[in-house]
């Protein structure tokens, strides 16, 4: 086998009874964690894309567009 399991797993990789006691008291906990990191990342994301949307861009030159032509002919 390339992997052994842990002494906290059994052979078919589930886990055990040990284990599951010990995760217990850190789920809400995990869960938490991970409910306010979703919320930070979806504030962040939403206050980045609010902030582009102000932006004015006219005054940035575009580059002429490029055509079948021009992208053939070298």
């Amino acid at each position: 086998m390339l992997t052994q399991p842990s002494k906290y797993q059994t052979k078919t990789y589930t886990f055990t009874p040990a284990l599951e006691r010990a995760r217990r008291p850190l789920r809400v906990r995990n869960a938490v964690t991970g409910i306010f990191l979703l919320g930070f990342v979806g504030a962040v994301y939403s206050y980045s894309m609010f902030a582009i949307k102000q932006d004015d861009f006219s005054d940035v030159p575009m580059p002429p567009d490029l055509t079948v032509d021009r992208l053939t002919n070298y």
